[in-house]
This record gives C-alpha cells, sequence and structure tokens, in this order.
C-alpha cells in the first residue's frame, strides 16, 4: 500500500506515539510504503514550529526532529513537478499533487477540504479511521 499523510496524520503520530494512530505512524510503517515531497516535508517542519502545537504538547520540543527524520528515512521521496489547483484550499494541492505524482493508493487526510474529494486522479482519500481499519483488515 503506497500512502500520503497530510500534516494532520504527521503531528497526531509524534505527539502521541504510544497512540494507535502513532503506533501505525512508528511501528507499522512495514505495512504500507510512506510517500514524501519536499513540499510535505517543509509543511510538517513548520507545523512543528507553531507555537500553538508546542504549548498544547509539551512533549515535542526536543524530539520532534528526531522523530520526523527516523520515519522520512524510510519513505519513498517524490520529486513533485506541478501542483494543480484542485482543493477549496490551496495549502491541501501538496498532499494530492505529492499522492497522484507518486501513484499513490491513499491520501490519509482528517481534512474536509481533502475528503470531500472521495479520490482525486486514481488515489483514494481517506479517514484516519478508515485506513486503519484497511491495515487491521
Amino acid at each position: 500500500m503506497r500512502v500520503v499523510f497530510d500534516t494532520v496524520g504527521f503531528v497526531r503520530g509524534l505527539i502521541n506515539p504510544l497512540s494507535r494512530w502513532g503506533h501505525t505512524l512508528f511501528d507499522d510503517a512495514d505495512e504500507y510504503q510512506l510517500i514524501v515531497s519536499e513540499p510535505i516535508i517543509l509543511e510538517l517542519l513548520d507545523a512543528m514550529r507553531r507555537p500553538a502545537v508546542v504549548r498544547l504538547f509539551k512533549t515535542l520540543p526536543g524530539r520532534d526532529v528526531a522523530a520526523i527524520v527516523a520515519i522520512l528515512t524510510d519513505a519513498e521521496f517524490v520529486e513533485v513537478r506541478e501542483i494543480p489547483a484542485v482543493s477549496r484550499d490551496p495549502k491541501d494541492d501538496t498532499f494530492l499533487a505529492t499522492a497522484a505524482q507518486a501513484g499513490a493508493d491513499y491520501l490519509v487526510s482528517e481534512d474536509q477540504d481533502l475528503l470531500v474529494l472521495r479520490e482525486y486522479e486514481g488515489v483514494r482519500i481517506v479517514k484516519a479511521a478508515t485506513f486503519l481499519d484497511l491495515l487491521d483488515g
């Protein structure tokens, strides 16, 4: 299974690595191929530095970069040449373009601007709970 996670998926797993989602991000990674691109990595790093994120989740400082590097080491990197305007939220187009460029099976998101699309260029757009069910199935 080839998968792109949006920023919320990454951050959720990093914040609580003992949660079901954190377990999926860290321990179940051999059950899927994570796909990233430069714009996704930059968005993730930006999100991890946001004061609201750091304030809410005191466990992040000092381990966020190491955790991200560990996950990204095993990820497949794709170069996104073009980011077409597709989503109601232009920031989400990065995830769609990455997933399409890589021929991903799934884009995992909790963002309604993405979920409303349901599918893009053959990539199914699903909630985290649906993805977890797919892994368990």
